[in-house]
This record gives C-alpha cells, structure tokens and sequence, in this order.
C-alpha cells in the first residue's frame, strides 16, 4: 500500500511539472502580431498586441487588395484600428488557476481605412476616408515556446486572418 501511494505522488508530482512547462498564451508584456489575410481579397495584418490576464490593448495595420485578376474589383484598402479584446479562457486561467493552452479572444477595434480604386472619379476619390468599427473573434494557440498561432476572423474586410504571435 505504501509503494502505491508513493508512485501515486510521482505520478501527479511528474504529471504537475509536464503541464506547468507547457507554453499557454502570455498574460503580460509586448506581443507582434503578424499573419495573411483572405476574403475578399488578399492581405496582411501586422500589429502590437499589450496583453493581460483578462483583456488585450492593441493596434493594427491591415492591408488589404483585391486584385481584377483573381475577380476581385481590382481596389486597395489601407486601414488602422485601435482595440481591446476580452480574453475569455484567460478568465477561467485566472480564476481556476488552470493551464489552458489556448486562449479564445471576442474584442473590438476601430479606426480610419482609406479604400484606393483604379480609374475613381472625382466624387469617388472624395469617398476614399472611411471610419470603421470591427467586432472579431481570436483562437490563439502555442506554436514553440515564444511564438503562438492565431487565427482571427472579424467583420472589416479582410474577414479572415492568420498568423503568428512573436512575444518580445
């Protein structure tokens, strides 16, 4: 009975240490955001994200091309939005103390686009200014030990975006 319960408290001790070691997304400091973006169209997001236990801080750059050969309406929009992010599994972290390895965002930014069309008329080139607000939800998940995928989908084109999250 006595050799039972000591590996019974080796084995939890071992299974304890393998889970502590596993990399969840970070809950403090500086992360770069930097992934691909589809439909319509195509782009790249690039971005800093200040995260915290329970919310994120960011800013984004969004890139974005449509192009006539792909079907597309041939147009180009440059956009940068502001944002806070509400980090759900990060709650249950901090309350339950628990080693989630996968962080599930519902945030939003918002913040000026500008949209550049080939052959614009003079009214056209006037309506290139745009404000937007943009709801979206973020899986993000360990990829190594200081970088972590995320896959991003929201309601400012490009919808769909993924990438990489770089911690520095």
């Amino acid at each position: 009975m006595h050799r039972a319960r000591a590996t019974l408290i080796a084995l939890l001790l071992a299974l304890s240490c393998s889970a502590v070691a596993q990399p969840v997304p970070p809950d403090r400091g500086r992360v770069l955001q930097a992934g691909l973006a589809a439909a319509p169209g195509l782009g790249v997001q690039l971005g800093y994200i200040s995260p915290r236990s329970i919310y994120t801080l960011e800013g984004i750059f969004y890139l974005d091309t449509a192009p006539s050969f792909a079907g597309g309406e041939g147009n180009t929009q440059l956009s940068l939005a502001f944002g806070s992010a509400f980090r759900i599994t990060g709650l249950i972290r901090t309350m339950g103390n628990a080693p989630i390895l996968y962080d599930l965002d519902v945030g939003l930014r918002l913040g000026p686009g500008l949209l550049f069309t080939p052959g614009e008329t003079r009214a056209q080139k006037n309506q290139q200014f745009g404000l937007f607000l943009e709801p979206f939800f973020r899986f993000v998940s360990a990829f190594g030990t200081r970088r972590f995928f995320f896959g991003e989908a929201g309601l400012h084109r490009p919808f769909f975006r993924a990438g990489l999250w770089f911690v520095f």
